[in-house]
């Protein structure tokens, strides 16, 4: 009777072993693939949840009120404490991308990109930080520190063009069209310009008459960028010497290209 109970009791022990040795090789796979981020604090192997990307005018200097507003901008895409608008949020796992306006669009490049780590408390030990992760926490958590070095390097020399539109037409097209690998939905995005919006380029100026915001999607459909889907606020930094060029026409003509390119002005203010 023994020797039949025995007989009879192995493959529960063996299919037990089994089991345990099988959870053992998948669960610390999994937690592996989970939390693992790259130098950005971005889950590696997986496009963001949404992407904000700030085109910010670094070429004057910001007035106090400029400031004060990007400040409050700051609050609202981190989090902090007294922010507002919501939708501004970068919550957790999401994406931001800064870029300064450039002299010339080639070779454009983000000067901060980070993703919102969520509480890095929580990680595991695939989450320890590395001299790069640490750097980008530093950056994320010091973000208003980040952003406003940008406006006090010293001048370089002066600006003869303010490309913005060109700008978006390269920038834009690097985050419009991914694709997140577990759906084949596009990623939100969210584009805010912190700009005065003085376009002046070879092929289209606000210094002087210009064409009408449908004139440029239609006559000028080089200048097009796809901003299908996209939710745009626009930050018009007001100038003393601009307000010839700064006007209600001028302000709304934003607005309508926005839609012409196929996004959805959502904030809108002039300071």
């Amino acid at each position: 009777m023994s020797a039949v109970s025995s007989g009879g009791s192995c493959p529960i022990l063996v299919r037990g072993l089994l089991t345990v040795f099988a959870l053992a090789i998948a669960v610390p796979a999994v937690g592996c693939t989970d939390l693992r981020r790259d130098d950005d604090l971005c889950l590696a192997g997986r496009e963001p949840s949404r992407t904000t990307v700030l085109l910010l005018d670094t070429s004057d200097p910001l007035t106090p009120k400029h400031r004060a507003e990007l400040e409050r901008l700051v609050r609202e895409l981190t989090g902090a404490r007294g922010s507002g608008r919501q939708g501004f949020l970068v919550a957790p796992e999401e994406e931001l991308v800064v870029y300064e306006l450039p002299r010339n669009v080639d070779g454009i490049e983000p000067v901060i990109r980070v993703c919102n780590p969520g509480d890095p408390a929580n990680w595991d030990w695939k989450g320890e930080l590395t001299r790069g992760k640490a750097l980008a926490l530093r950056r994320w958590q010091n973000f208003l520190d980040e952003v406003e070095i940008l406006f006090h390097r010293e001048a370089g020399p002066a600006r003869p063009l303010s490309p913005i539109i060109e700008t978006l037409g390269v920038i834009m097209p690097r985050h419009v069209t991914s694709r997140r690998s577990s759906d084949t939905g596009a990623v939100p995005v969210h584009l805010i310009l912190f700009s005065d919006l003085l376009q002046h380029s070879e092929d289209l100026s606000h210094y002087g008459p210009f064409p009408s915001a449908s004139e440029v999607g239609e006559k000028l459909r080089y200048l097009r960028t796809d901003l299908s889907g996209v939710d745009v606020s626009l930050y018009r930094l007001e100038r003393v010497d601009s307000a010839r060029w700064q006007t209600v026409d001028h302000y709304y003509w934003w607005t309508k290209l926005v839609q012409e390119f196929g996004g959805k002005t959502i904030f809108q203010t002039s300071i």
